[in-house]
């Protein structure tokens, strides 16, 4: 998917539009400042940077938001010489557009690949990429810390904190849907509802938040699990422990844009368990739309809750307890807390701090 013209002074790679209105909702805060922005798919293998349309690469800047599919070669090579040669290829790549004028600035979204086949080898990719590029972008002063331990990295002069935007205007409810929708899913109206939403995968940790509510005792409680799971297997999983226990409401489905509202307007509290990144848009959706989160100990990296927002969890059992104890007053004040925190995250802002990064010298 591509969206280019001769104008752009910015170019985001990879397009990421579809299923996420994060990058829309840049490039709109940008246009308002002058700052005109082209999408553009990252080419795989080497050089690939080199390989995009003139029109792209010699534009002011090229602004990377997720680098899988540019760094995965050079995981793959078992042959450390090999792994060397492609890593010297990233490095001519970047500067040679450095080099033309071009700025590549990152915006580092996770410290990882989240289902990484070899993380030693992609985070020696990811910190010699950080060492090339012109600038990085980091949502959260936390997060930078972690990427200075991890890479062994000073990254003061090389990297800005601009937060991740919230969601406001993206999602909608018309009326009657909420309630069509708790019925449809045969939710109490007077139950507790802790939801889970978006893509179902392992690595997100929901077998294990399935695992901490067998430990929950009280009864008012549903979890709603809403999202495509991206295996047959983890599906079944799933059906069983919904089977086992009926305070477990599924809807293991793609939930469509026009859906989103109605699932978040069932929810007391969104659970967050146990993802491991540097930001989430899944917190800053459920913040926007005012709701409590539930957090593992690792989320505080995104500098978002506190405790007028979220809670946070060390364990299983920690998670079961919190469930267990959980009062709806304090439910909706933190909800209140969290839609104040979304209040500041607003795209003017964010792209005004942009705008000054990728005009700065090369």
């Amino acid at each position: 998917m591509t969206s280019t013209d001769s104008n752009n002074d910015v170019v985001f790679l990879p397009d990421w539009r579809s299923g996420n209105p994060y990058q829309s909702l840049l490039a709109q805060a940008l246009l308002a400042q002058g700052v005109r922005t082209g999408f553009h798919t990252m080419p795989r293998g080497l050089f690939a940077l080199n390989r995009l349309p003139a029109l792209v690469r010699n534009s002011k800047t090229l602004h990377l938001h997720w680098v899988n599919d540019l760094i995965a070669h050079l995981v793959w090579p078992q042959n450390p010489l090999l792994r060397r040669f492609k890593c010297l290829c990233l490095w001519m790549d970047v500067m040679l557009l450095r080099a033309r004028g071009t700025r590549v600035v990152w915006t580092v979204h996770n410290l990882l690949s989240h289902e990484s086949t070899d993380p030693g080898a992609e985070m020696a990719a990811r910190r010699l990429l950080a060492r090339c590029c012109s600038h990085l972008v980091v949502h959260s002063a936390s997060a930078v810390r972690e990427l200075e331990a991890a890479w062994a990295l000073d990254l003061s002069h090389r990297a800005s904190v601009v937060p991740h935007g919230n969601y406001d205007g993206c999602y909608r409810i018309a009326d009657g849907e909420s309630a069509a929708l708790r019925q449809r899913l045969g939710i109490p109206t007077d139950a507790v509802c802790i939801l889970f939403f978006g893509a179902v995968r392992r690595y997100k940790g929901v077998l294990a938040l399935v695992q901490a509510m067998s430990k929950v005792q009280r009864q008012d409680v549903r979890l709603v699990i809403a999202g495509k799971p991206n295996e047959a297997s983890l599906k079944a999983e799933l059906d069983n422990a919904a089977a086992a226990d009926k305070r477990i409401v599924l809807a293991l489905e793609f939930i469509p844009d026009d859906a989103v509202a109605s699932y978040f307007s069932l929810a007391h509290a969104v659970v967050v368990p146990f993802e491991r990144t540097l930001t989430s848009g899944s917190v800053v959706l459920a913040m926007t739309l005012g709701k409590a989160t539930l957090l593992s100990s690792e989320a505080k990296v995104f500098d978002l809750g506190d405790e007028k927002t979220s809670w946070f969890f060390h364990s299983l059992d920690d998670l079961s307890a919190l469930i267990n104890g959980m009062e709806l007053s304090e439910l909706d004040a933190r909800g209140r807390g969290a839609r104040a925190v979304a209040d500041t995250l607003a795209w003017p802002a964010i792209a005004s701090a942009l705008k000054r990064i990728y005009f700065l010298p090369h």
